[in-house]
């Protein structure tokens, strides 16, 4: 393939050496339901949806219920699922059971997502859990099972009853972040007009989750959220899936400051590898190198991310959180419009200057199942086995097995 940025044969060939040897924990995946394996059928649906008019909720909705009746029924979509997983050679990931929305009804759909999760696990013998702690993930991969385990991308199933906290935390969240891209009661989020920060709830709030032992994640806050978050609690916190914004300016990234302080505290970055997040507003030239426009990342650019969180962070404190890799979007094409909901207020929040594009991927990673190469990108860029090892799970996995020590 000739361009350095493109891993080596013998580089992907260790790295799935490694994924089978290792556990390999991705601390924020795609939805293990909604945006994973999408099926001849499954793609039907969603253009026909698509071709009506329809947006992106009522698509991955659809696409869902499909393939949870498919699973029920029919063994061969159940080995079709599981090989997915297992070509990725990842252990287990972070779900997200709840982003953004109306919060009025942000608990109720908690609870829903749930079941929904646990019911769908259940189909397949063992061989995929919910896990809770890091013994439950240690247990998966001693079984070359897979796990995941439950976070929130905003606390607005919290509502303004901190006792919901223990309720999260029951149904099986370990993790949680205080906003999504705009305000909540508790905070600011990233792409919000002004930036307050914390608020004296959303202390409260983070007071009540040290206490519950629910993980404190900054990824889509503001800058000042971020800074008061890890000043305020007295548990490590985490980015689960961001970006250096020191080298694209982009507000889901966090600056070096930020990241310094989480590592100081124990705490842990994953980078994501949505393009518009980690590409420049620039682009991308080695894209335009394989034929993809320059809106899209290629491995180079996922390990400059990498390597300068490790520069500013240490190798203890950073690992992957892809957050993309979503088959659906591959299936179909995508314009801004289709992203928000269909009616109401846009709770999701982006702007034209915020990049966003679902038709934009990561060039070697369009799905989420080419894991392995990202890995051997980064054994290609020169970081150690011990190195990748680390940033691949092993440090995710220490703040786990720190909270479930605590």
């Amino acid at each position: 393939m000739g361009h350095a940025f493109i891993p080596t044969e013998e580089n992907i060939l260790h790295a799935r050496e490694l994924h089978r040897n290792n556990i390999v924990f991705d601390s924020l995946t795609p939805g293990f339901i909604d945006e994973w394996v999408v099926t001849p059928s499954m793609r039907e649906i969603g253009l026909e949806i698509q071709a009506k008019g329809g947006t992106r909720p009522a698509i991955k909705e659809a696409m869902a219920q499909h393939l949870i009746r498919s699973c029920k029924e029919d063994a061969a979509t159940r080995k079709e699922y599981l090989d997915y997983w297992n070509r990725a050679g990842v252990t287990a990931g972070n779900y997200t059971l709840y982003a953004s929305g109306p919060p009025d009804s942000a608990f109720e759909s908690t609870l829903a997502a749930a079941k929904q999760a646990r019911d769908f696990a259940g189909l397949f013998d063992g061989a995929l859990v919910v896990a809770e702690s890091a013994s439950d993930v240690e247990s998966a991969f001693s079984r070359r099972g897979h796990a995941v385990m439950f976070n929130l991308q905003n606390a607005e199933p919290v509502g303004a009853e901190l006792d919901r906290v223990d309720a999260l935390h029951e149904i099986g969240v370990r993790t949680m972040q205080l906003t999504y891209n705009l305000r909540t009661r508790y905070a600011d989020g990233c792409l919000e007009t002004n930036d307050g920060g914390l608020s004296r709830f959303g202390a409260a709030l983070i007071e009540k989750m040290n206490a519950t032992g629910i993980i404190v994640d900054v990824s889509h806050a503001s800058a000042g959220t971020a800074k008061d978050a890890v000043n305020v609690s007295k548990k490590p916190v985490i980015a689960s899936h961001t970006a250096a914004r020191h080298l694209t300016g982009h507000p889901r990234g966090l600056w070096d400051d930020v990241l310094k302080r989480i590592a100081d505290g124990g705490g842990y970055a994953g980078v994501v590898i949505l393009p518009a997040f980690i590409v420049g507003p620039e682009g991308n030239d080695n894209a335009e190198k394989v034929g993809k426009p320059r809106s899209w990342a290629t491995f180079d650019v996922v390990a400059n991310h990498v390597c300068h969180l490790i520069d500013v962070m240490g190798e203890d404190h950073v690992g992957i959180g892809t957050d993309w890799g979503k088959p659906y979007y591959n299936a179909l094409t995508w314009t801004p419009e289709m992203v928000k909901p269909q009616r109401g207020f846009n709770w999701i929040g982006w702007r034209p200057e915020d990049r966003f594009d679902p038709n934009a991927q990561t060039f070697g990673m369009e799905t989420w199942d080419c894991w392995p190469n990202l890995t051997a990108a980064l054994l290609q860029r020169g970081l150690s086995e011990k190195v990748v090892l680390k940033v691949i799970g092993g440090n995710y996995m220490r703040v786990l097995r720190d909270l479930q020590a605590s």
